[in-house]
């Protein structure tokens, strides 16, 4: 009997991973350079230890701790009305992407990442360009906005499972900027979004700045991505805007890789033999809803897990390919709007351990380029900074986005997962429109008259299709 999928306990699911970026600054994970990391408090006020290369370690003064509790990264500050715009800002952006992704293709992207990209561009906005940045954005306090951007990057992780946040804005270093740029612009940059401010000539040494941007972008995605772009960048760029991310997690029970086995997974054109990986007897949050089940397999020492879903139906047609008549997970899920889309995810938050008879996952990699990023961006309503009437003036006069640009790659085995993801936006100065010199050869069928000026009588009139 051919099931659905990856294999849930008789049932079989099939995974889907989603992920992109944009940089931001890097913020350490718990246990690395900076010793100064204050151990995790509980809600009772017992205080746990942390991790070091000597083992646990807990401050002086303090002698027991709960054996049973781990480090799961220090908790965010971060007021919950604030906290609750960016989750839904965020989120909703998410929604409303994917649905305008091609359909029946792999895709992978990083919506927090394109979000704090498109963040730190509004900064430099103003006008109808900052009106539809913060509407796709969800922005209804900017102030609030972005001090939420800034707690969620002060966000400590554990030494297993962490995330990784880095901005930067790199300007051509003899450009004429707007007056007010350091207070309206670039401290906000660096204070709310951590983000490395620095000068480039893209005029007048353009391969020696593409290769540091690249160095930048090797560097800030831990090598996963190693350049952003092959060539020079274009004619006339005066300032590029990128954000990175990178995560790493190990997962709270690994797969065993003497348990990982050559399987076909059916896809929507047939099926493939590849590795998936397998757990038995494992506790899950699972849930069934809307026609799709779900389930969450948590990261190590973390409030980070990864969500998988699949229709709950889970008979497959007699053929190894998804048939048409057969409850797809992108039609479902397509099927929902973006609220009912949010409370599916919810409700796995919510859902009570589930035992599990089986588990299993494809062990894949997975390096997506955006295509069609700026189609995209424009339809959802962030159009007009991709044109001349764009307003960055806060940046500076006459500047528009020529390009923008996503990549996103995932590598999922049986210890855990390792994601990263780039966006970047160029911003061009508008050079005056020549207009483009006039011709007229007429090598093509052609009407023409013979007319009187004076009394404006057409005395003849005709039309030559063809070359006798």
């Amino acid at each position: 009997m051919r099931k659905k999928g990856l294999m849930i306990g008789g049932a079989v699911i099939g995974a889907a991973a989603l992920t992109a970026g944009l940089v931001l600054p890097a913020v350490l994970p718990h246990g690395t350079e900076d010793d100064s990391v204050l151990p995790y408090e509980t809600e009772d006020g017992s205080v746990l230890p942390y991790e070091t290369e000597e083992g646990s370690v807990l401050p002086e003064g303090i002698e027991t701790c709960p054996e049973t509790e781990e480090f799961r990264g220090t908790p965010i500050e971060m007021e919950e009305d604030k906290q609750e715009m960016l989750k839904q800002g965020i989120n909703q952006f998410a929604f409303e992407m994917y649905g305008k992704m091609s359909e029946g293709e792999n895709i992978f992207f990083s919506p927090y990442s394109i979000c704090s990209a498109l963040s730190l561009l509004n900064l430099g906005a103003d006008g109808g360009t900052r009106e539809e940045l913060e509407t796709a954005l969800g922005i209804t306090d900017l102030e609030a906005w972005n001090s939420a951007m800034q707690s969620y990057m002060q966000k400590e992780y554990s030494e297993d499972t962490y995330f990784l946040s880095a901005n930067a804005l790199w300007m051509q270093e003899d450009k004429k900027w707007a007056e007010n740029i350091e207070e309206d612009v670039l401290t906000p940059a660096r204070s709310c979004y951590n983000a490395v401010v620095e000068k480039l000539d893209f005029c007048g040494k353009p391969e020696e700045a593409i290769t540091t941007i690249n160095a930048w972008v090797n560097e800030n995605t831990k090598g996963m991505i190693e350049r952003i772009s092959t060539g020079p960048l274009s004619d006339g760029t005066l300032l590029v805007l990128i954000n990175a991310v990178y995560f790493e997690g190990k997962w709270e029970t690994p797969f065993l890789e003497d348990d990982t086995c050559e399987q076909m997974f059916y896809g929507t054109e047939g099926g493939t033999e590849t590795e998936i990986m397998h757990l038995t007897d494992v506790e899950c949050a699972y849930i069934e809803q809307d026609g799709i089940k779900g389930v969450a397999i948590p990261y190590k020492n973390s409030t980070l897990v990864m969500k998988v879903f699949l229709p709950v139906e889970p008979e497959l047609p007699a053929d190894s390919a998804i048939n048409i008549e057969s409850p797809d997970i992108e039609n479902l899920f397509g099927a929902l709007d973006n609220d009912e889309k949010q409370a599916l995810l919810d409700a796995l938050d919510a859902a009570e351990k589930t035992e599990l008879k089986s588990l299993a996952l494809p062990k894949f990699t997975m390096d997506y380029k955006m295509e069609n990023f700026e189609e995209i961006l424009k339809a959802m309503g962030i159009e007009s900074v991709f044109t001349r009437e764009a307003d960055l003036s806060r940046l500076g006069e006459e500047l528009y986005v020529s390009s923008a640009l996503h990549r996103a790659k995932i590598e999922v085995d049986e210890n855990g997962a390792r994601a990263s993801a780039v966006t970047s936006f160029d911003v061009l100065g508008m050079s005056l429109e020549e207009e483009p010199p006039k011709t007229f050869i007429a090598d093509r069928p052609f009407l023409y008259v013979i007319q009187d000026t004076e009394t404006g009588i057409v005395l003849f009139m005709g039309r030559m299709n063809t070359a006798e």
